[in-house]
């Protein structure tokens, strides 16, 4: 057993036909994702861990694992690292013992395809004083197992889980060494993609979804109980971009895992909950690809990403608002698909803008209905307001925001007005994630107009906030700005006016399919029912219906039971991503395409001006 050294100096939107069906709807219930703050946190027990490696040098995701975990004040104990040599042959070796079917996806892979994920992370100075043990393993077949004096000699340092970043199939002692076991990563869906590479056959398959999950290892292959799971968009044009996504999310996942287990130790020997479900997959094992994939797949990458960037820069987005007359439940829980007919759209805003995000609510016989108006020249959102006679099924747009001049002062982007009627008043929360705060608005019933009533939660640049009173207690959904399709968090409070708290296992889902927020929650018969996006395949492309199935302060889960589609028939037909009650009305958008210079202009200066993180 020696003490770790310092290594010496100088070393070292695409879019497609078919949307995903879920294969795990609950399973990211148990995710984490680092907000942007740099101080410590200190967990309710800190745990002891170790860390199986090739070394002091790691990939730049797993170096960020590990400093999360630092950061939230669990302690590195042991470096567990692999003491085989690596064998040396000449350069005419080498080239015989080339796998040849495989060579142009070996060639590529580090050259072409390697994301910053993976570069080189020397964490040696950081690692000072750590305790380190040299480990051959025996090779049993595919298999590796530990000595019996190594795992003693690991047993010794009663490390509470060790963290797998090195080594190859491990069974035996090992996966018992620690009271947690050993916790590794996957970074595919394990119930659609065994093998490898990660990321790749997403693309190659033309997947819209790429999985990832952290397991505890048990001796059975690819049946590990599931940590956590999360699901995000396949970059179709990019496989190195799609690689580097899902190694950065998943970096954060071992500090939220060990935060969790250690809010509820409880004395037994065994910490991680005996019903969290073990990986029962049945599917293919997927290997390096053979040299006809990859010409086909190098194909595919160039037909992407001229598809990408002529979206990107050319396809403008053209929402608009849709009133239906049914109340939200009949809509979003029948099996009849939305039709033309069903729909009342209003009258398009002048170019170079759109309406989408409707809420509304009814004064009298006429329904008020608000939306976000963007423009593509200004680069700008604010809400404006409608009224809709129900009678005549006409609008009248009275133009200006809410109240006149904005809803946020200072604030460039104003959208997703949110809307709910409480003792007898209605309010409004609007999407102003630039401000870093949630605000809430009160309807002035005399100046008709919405007014400043006080800031829900500040500190966070939340994308959708949207409010659900329920069993006795205010629930707030938002995702954050920097993932905004893919996580999802939760905040609570017993009053509205009340102090609103984080949920315990924030972010409580990580799914593209059906995380971002989408409209107006209900209740029918005692369910509560959640509208969110499926941005898997485009950017709002479909609502799906969230039944909620348990929801408090320490623990929640949902699952899909419907899902909303575009409007058939219509010229907005290519997407729907708001649901929003109105009393006896339900509102809903709808998008189509159109070519726009304004858009194109705008596009080519967001592209340079790069003021932040985007959507994932």
């Amino acid at each position: 057993m020696i003490c770790w050294q310092p290594a010496p100096e100088g070393r070292h939107d695409q879019r497609i036909e078919q949307y995903p069906q879920p294969t795990n709807p609950a399973g990211a219930t148990l995710l984490f994702y680092r907000m942007q703050q740099e101080t410590k946190i200190a967990p309710s027990l800190p745990l002891r861990y170790g860390v199986l490696c090739n070394g002091p040098v790691f990939q730049r995701w797993q170096a960020d694992a590990v400093r999360e975990l630092n950061r939230h004040g669990h302690q590195l104990v042991l470096l567990i690292v692999d003491d085989r040599p690596v064998e040396k042959s000449s350069r005419f070796r080498r080239i015989l013992n080339k796998k040849w079917s495989t060579i142009l996806y070996t060639s590529l892979e580090n050259r072409v395809f390697k994301p910053g994920a993976k570069s080189p992370a020397d964490l040696g100075k950081e690692l000072r004083g750590i305790a380190m043990l040299n480990c051959t393993p025996e090779q049993k077949g595919y298999s590796e197992y530990f000595t019996d004096a190594d795992l003693a000699a690991i047993r010794n340092h009663h490390l509470d889980f060790i963290l797998r970043f090195g080594f190859n199939i491990i069974r035996g002692g090992i996966l018992s060494a620690a009271r947690l076991g050993v916790w590794s990563f996957h970074h595919d869906d394990e119930m659609v993609y065994r093998g490898g590479p990660p990321g790749f056959w997403e693309i190659f398959r033309g997947d819209p979804v790429n999985g990832a999950i952290m397991q505890r290892l048990t001796e059975k292959l690819d049946g590990g109980i599931i940590l956590q799971k999360g699901y995000l968009k396949t970059v179709m044009h990019s496989y190195r971009e799609n690689l580097d996504q899902i190694l950065s999310v998943s970096s954060e996942w071992p500090a939220r895992q060990a935060d969790t287990v250690s809010r509820n130790i409880d004395g037994v020997d065994d910490m991680i909950p005996q019903d969290m479900p073990s990986s029962r997959t049945t599917a293919p094992l997927y290997r390096v690809p053979g040299n006809l994939q990859m010409l086909k797949f190098l194909f595919l990458l160039m037909r992407n990403r001229l598809k990408f960037y002529y979206l990107e820069f050319f396809a403008a987005e053209a929402w608009n608002v849709g009133v239906i007359r049914k109340p939200i439940g009949d809509v979003a829980l029948t099996n009849e698909k939305l039709v033309e007919a069903d729909v009342t759209w209003l009258p398009e805003v002048p170019r170079p803008g759109y309406l989408a995000d409707p809420a509304g609510f009814m004064v009298g016989d006429m329904l008020h209905i608000l939306a976000e108006e963007y423009d593509y020249a200004l680069q700008k959102a604010g809400i404006t307001e409608f009224t809709w006679d129900s009678n005549t099924a006409r609008a009248h747009h009275p133009g200006g925001a809410i109240p006149p001049g904005g809803m946020a002062e200072g604030v460039p982007h104003l959208s997703y007005p949110y809307v709910f009627e409480h003792d007898g008043t209605v309010w409004c929360v609007p999407e102003s994630y630039q401000s870093s705060r949630i605000t809430l608005f009160r309807r002035d019933t005399a100046g008709g107009t919405f007014v400043h009533d006080r800031v829900l939660l500040a500190g966070v640049r939340a994308v959708d906030p949207t409010l659900i009173f329920y069993n006795g207690m205010w629930w707030l959904f938002f995702t954050d700005r920097e993932y905004s399709n893919t996580h999802l968090f939760l905040y609570h409070s017993k009053e509205l006016t009340g102090e609103f708290k984080p949920h315990r296992l924030n972010p409580v889902k990580i799914d593209i399919r059906s995380a971002r927020p989408a409209g107006t929650p209900f209740i029918r018969e005692g369910v509560l029912y959640r509208p969110a996006q499926d941005c898997s395949v485009t950017y709002g492309g479909r609502v799906v219906l969230n039944r909620v199935v348990r929801l408090t302060t320490d623990d929640f889960a949902e699952e899909p039971v419907n899902y909303i589609e575009p409007v058939r028939g219509s010229r907005y037909s290519k997407a729907l991503h708001t649901i929003s009650s109105a009393g006896a009305f339900t509102l809903i958008d709808g998008k189509r395409y159109r070519l726009s210079y304004s858009y194109l202009l705008s596009q080519v200066r967001s592209k340079i001006k790069r003021k932040g993180p985007g959507h994932v």
